[in-house]
Formats: structure tokens, C-alpha cells, sequence
């Protein structure tokens, strides 16, 4: 990729495509579409003609935006054709059992549907063992959701709710990927067996973003705190993935680089239950190093629209995924304002490095944040600071120091795998006092907001010290 200072009106062309062809993916009612895409048709030849380019490239648009509304109107119109009624059969796990209460649950595919089920009982605990690939035998009821309780799981392609009455004690296995898959898994928890409750969760919902054991308190922390996206793996733990591996990779020659490169991305998707957020950044890393080995670095910007593109074409579902928006608003941010405002704050480089890149991503995101949960604290700038290079630490040595700690613990040597494991606990450790202390820091709603100004007041009057000088 190139540097992110070096965008033209062509990166910025392609992102206001690749937001309109979200707008209209998420659109309702044909109606609507129309109207969109009528507007937006407008307003890009427009453009095209100040910017002198061919309106055959705006024709192009058009025609992408139609076909994102078709496609959009395809995938909902799937989405709501659903089996209902009894069930007597098998039934695939396609997440892992989370506590959630009293009750277990759990998504399974029956028939090709997939259905959310929350067990009690016998149920719930033979369920709470079950792996993602496995296959169980249910009875129960199939139904449809409550009016306006089915958003929180458009983007999980999730068709309605599963009333299980009974489940058997056998389980069919996996298949071979989704097994290796879960052994990695495993082992990453294995190696963490030292650890208290809290702690051992945190570990794998920073290494694999496996938080499905995380308690409601953890939960709320890292959102109060500012510090949710560290439990959610997105580009951050792709990177350190492809990092490690590099001294291993660059002994190969080019292609084989380039295909061990590709499967390694797929194989990281699928240890972290293919979370839109991962699928986002392997995408965006997978093209980011194809154009480079071509020879044809792209822009980060344009990059990152067209990450969106082909995303959302191959699942326009994705379009209501709240964690896909927030991994692609920080990875915005951080294109567009890191570089910037690390040349105005004043102060040595890493704190201006650090600083620059929180508050860029804190901005990227803010959109989405607002709109879901609200004005976030702005005590999670200090929060981040303080637990961001700590977090980066554990991502970066926790899964190959895991997966060796795991190993050992497997062959009864214990006491060597927590030795091994001792730092990454003393890391696990700061970040979740980070997150418990910045937690309790809540302030009213009118003072945070006004502690949010007085910091873009801040950002701009050092913006306009640094171009006076």
C-alpha cells in the first residue's frame, strides 16, 4: 500500500461508491432503492464531469449500485423464507454455546436454516459441549421472530428461534478443517490453564476473539472502558499473524509466498469463527499483498473501499453488522487522521504515535458507536493508551506462545507451560485492571460530551499552531 497522505479524488470517488453501495444494500422497500440510486446517479455524474473523467464510468456505478439493490433484495428475501413447525432430526452447531442467564445458547442449521436456541435444562447442558461443525439429533419447534427482535441477527443469516425439547447424548464429528480448527482453539485455552476464570477468557478473546465464556461483567468493562475492540480480532491480530510467520514465509519463492499467504489468512478466519470484523481485515490483507506482489501497490483509502465492495457483494448481510462497520470506521480512521495528527502533537514520538492512532480509530468509529450504544466515555483515549501496546504485546506472542504452552501442557509438564505463560498473564492481567478502573470512571452525559469538544478544541488549535509554523 502506499502512504495514506497520498490520496487523489479518484480513492475518494471510489469510497463514496462503496458507501452508496452500502446505503442501498441496507435500504428498505424497492421504493427507496430507487430513490437512491437515483440521487446518487446524479450526484457521481456530476462529479464525473467536474473531474473530466468519462460518464461511462459513472454508467459503471450506476450499474453496480443496481446490482447491489438486487442483490441486497435476493439475500432478505432468503432470509425470510423459513420452514416452520416441528423438527425431528439432524441438526448442525454453527456457534459456540454461550451462558446467557439460566440458558444456553447456541445457533444449529436445520435444513439449511439457521435457528437460535436457548436451552434449559438437559438441553442446555448438552448443548454447552457441542463444537462448532458437529452435528446433533433435536426435537423441538421451529418459529419465526417476534416483530423487531430479529436485527441482531440479519447479518448471522439467523431465519428464527428454535424451541429445543430434547437433544441426544451422541455428537457426529466435524469436518477435518473446523476439527484443526477447534484444536487450536484448544490449545490456546489449554495453555492458559493457570489462570483465573476471567483472566483465561480474556486471554482468548484477545489471541482468537473467543469471548463466548466472557461474564456480563467483563463484558460491560470493555465497553465502558473503551476497550471492546480489543476482544473483537480484526486487522490488529492478522497483522501480528502474518508478522510471526514472516521470517517462516520469506524463504519461500514468490508464489509460494504469495498462496501460504492466502491460506494462512483463510485458515485465521476459520480458528476465529469467520467474525465479520476478521473477515474484513483478511480480506484487506489479502488484497493489500496480492497488489504488491503484482507490483501494483494500491491506496489505502481505495483499498479499503474496495474491501467493502467485495464484501458486501459476496454477503450483502454484512450490511448489518455492527462489528464489520466498526472494524472498517477504525481502519478509516486510522487512514485517513494517524499520519496527520501524529505530525501535531507535540511530545516524543511513540506517545504522539500512540496517541495519533487512538484517537483516530476513536474517531472512525464514533459514527457507529454513537448510533448503537451511545456517546462513549472520553476517559477510553487515556484507557487505550494505557492498554493498546500491552494488548498488542499478548496478540503478538499470545497464540505461538499458546500454542507451545498448550503442548506442554498436553504431555503433563504444567509447571513449565505456566513458567512459559507467567508474561502473557502479567499482560492479561494490566489490561483487564485497565478496563475494570476506567469502568468506574463515568461522568454524565452533558460533561462527556463537553469533554468531548474540549478535545477536537484542542486537536484544532494544535492543528492550526502546526500550520502557522
Amino acid at each position: 500500500m502506499t502512504p495514506t497522505s497520498d490520496v487523489n479524488r479518484g480513492d475518494w470517488l471510489t469510497a463514496l461508491a462503496a458507501f452508496a453501495f452500502v446505503l442501498v444494500t441496507r435500504a428498505n422497500g424497492e421504493f427507496l432503492v430507487l430513490v437512491v440510486i437515483f440521487v446518487v446517479a446524479i450526484f457521481f455524474i456530476f462529479t464525473m464531469r467536474k473531474m473530466q473523467m468519462r460518464q461511462g464510468v459513472a454508467l459503471l456505478i450506476l450499474v453496480v449500485l443496481i446490482f447491489g439493490a438486487a442483490n441486497s433484495w435476493r439475500a432478505r428475501q432468503e432470509l425470510r423464507d423459513v420452514t416452520t413447525g416441528s423438527y425431528a432430526g439432524i441438526a448442525k452447531v454453527m456457534s459456540d454455546p454461550r451462558n446467557v442467564g439460566y440458558a444456553t445458547r447456541i445457533v444449529l442449521e436445520i435444513e439449511r436454516d439457521r435457528f437460535v436456541v436457548y436451552a434449559y435444562g438437559s438441553p442446555a447442558w448438552r448443548l454447552a459441549g457441542a463444537r462448532v461443525g458437529e452435528q446433533v439429533f433435536v426435537r423441538g419447534y421451529r418459529e419465526e421472530f417476534e416483530p423487531g427482535k430479529e436485527s441482531f441477527w440479519i447479518s448471522q443469516h439467523v431465519k428464527g428461534r428454535f424451541q429445543v425439547a430434547s437433544v441426544a447424548e451422541q455428537r457426529f464429528a466435524a469436518s477435518p478443517l473446523l476439527r484443526s480448527a477447534q484444536r487450536v482453539r484448544d490449545l490456546v485455552s489449554t495453555s492458559a490453564s493457570s489462570f483465573n476464570f476471567d483472566e483465561r477468557n480474556l486471554f482468548t478473546g484477545l489471541v482468537i476473539g473467543d469471548d463466548s465464556k466472557q461474564s456480563e461483567e467483563m463484558i460491560s468493562a470493555f465497553r465502558k472502558s473503551g476497550l471492546a475492540h480489543l476482544v473483537a480480532v480484526s486487522g490488529q491480530n492478522v497483522a501480528f499473524v502474518l508478522a510471526g510467520l514472516s521470517p517462516l514465509l520469506r524463504r519461500l519463492n514468490r508464489r509460494w509466498r504469495t498462496l501460504m499467504t492466502i491460506l494462512i489468512l483463510v485458515w485465521f478466519v476459520v480458528i476465529t469463527r469467520i467474525e465479520p470484523s476478521v473477515v474484513r481485515a483478511a480480506l484487506m490483507a489479502g488484497a493489500a499483498y496480492l497488489s504488491v506482489a503484482m507490483g501494483r501497490p494500491t491506496r489505502t483509502l481505495r483499498l479499503i473501499a474496495l474491501t467493502v465492495f467485495a464484501a458486501i457483494a459476496v454477503d450483502p448481510l454484512l450490511a448489518w453488522s455492527v462489528g464489520y462497520f466498526m472494524s472498517v470506521g477504525a481502519t478509516l480512521g486510522l487512514c485517513l487522521g494517524a499520519e496527520k495528527l501524529e505530525k501535531i502533537i507535540r511530545g516524543p514520538q511513540w506517545l504522539a504515535r500512540l496517541l495519533s492512532a487512538t484517537l483516530s480509530a476513536q474517531f472512525g468509529v464514533i459514527p457507529v458507536v454513537v448510533f448503537v450504544f451511545g456517546v462513549p466515555s472520553v476517559f477510553g483515549i487515556v484507557a487505550n493508551v494505557l492498554a493498546v501496546p500491552i494488548a498488542g504485546l499478548v496478540m503478538l506472542i499470545g497464540l505461538p506462545l499458546g500454542l507451545f504452552a498448550g503442548v506442554i501442557e498436553n504431555l503433563g509438564r504444567s509447571e513449565f507451560a505456566t513458567v512459559l505463560m507467567w508474561p502473557v498473564q502479567v499482560g492479561v492481567r494490566w489490561v483487564w485492571w485497565v478496563a475494570e478502573i476506567f469502568a468506574r470512571l463515568n461522568v454524565g452525559p452533558v460533561f462527556n460530551l463537553g469533554l468531548w469538544i474540549a478535545v477536537l478544541v484542542v486537536l484544532l488549535a494544535l492543528r492550526h499552531r502546526s500550520a502557522r509554523v
